[in-house]
């Protein structure tokens, strides 16, 4: 896990505001607006190859999508969905390309881990708002433990039930940065820090698998 600095130029963070109004179709999942980046449009395959140029070579992006949060989301795994289950996923890669400084922005990964795409949203205290497409899972039938969550990081966590993370540990605090590339396993569950939503923040996460 890490950070890759001026992973994104000032141009490209304007570049991918600006295709986001162009493209056809943005989900409204509760938390956030999401655009799918569309790989058929000629001049966005000149973008995807500029993108592949800056990951490493046995490393191929499976995913492109813009997102403008409005809320703080869930625990969640970038895991495989059944179309791509028989994939050696890699890395998920989120770029911040817009937010205000009147706020700072966190994105926290655990140390546990799925490597099929599920979220504790529901079992967490935020319902069906969220990612929609995952499965929703339980602590149970996940096999957490009862080990009672680290308060200090609970601090970062505060729009999801204490008791509700037992069991999760924190393995690394991002900071968000403009056009700073965020990168962790796909598998590893992860969770936006909690935010007012007043200014609401976008970013690009890409999402590879290994050739």
């Amino acid at each position: 896990m890490k950070q890759i600095k001026d992973f994104f130029t000032q141009e490209e963070c304007d570049w991918f505001l600006w295709y986001d109004t162009v493209l056809p179709e943005t989900r409204d999942n509760g938390l956030r607006y999401q655009s799918m980046c569309h790989y058929a449009q000629p001049f966005f395959a000149d973008k995807l190859k500029e993108l592949q140029e800056k990951l490493p070579k046995n490393e191929e992006i499976t995913t492109v999508n813009i997102n403008h949060d409005y809320g703080a989301g869930g625990i969640h795994s970038d895991g495989y969905l059944e179309h791509d289950k028989e994939d050696s996923i890699a890395n998920s890669y989120l770029i911040p390309i817009k937010y205000t400084g009147e706020e700072r922005y966190y994105t926290l990964v655990f140390s546990q881990l799925s490597r099929r795409a599920i979220t504790f949203n529901a079992e967490t205290g935020l319902g069906n708002a969220g990612i929609t497409t995952y499965k929703q899972t339980t602590r149970e039938e996940y096999g957490l433990d009862n080990t009672p969550f680290e308060k200090s990081d609970y601090g970062f966590l505060t729009h999801l039930d204490y008791n509700s993370l037992a069991g999760f540990t924190v393995d690394k605090v991002h900071e968000w940065q403009l056009g700073t590339a965020m990168q962790w396993p796909r598998e590893r569950f992860h969770v936006s820090a909690n935010f007012s939503g007043n200014y609401p923040r976008s970013s690009v996460l890409i999402l590879t698998r290994y050739t």
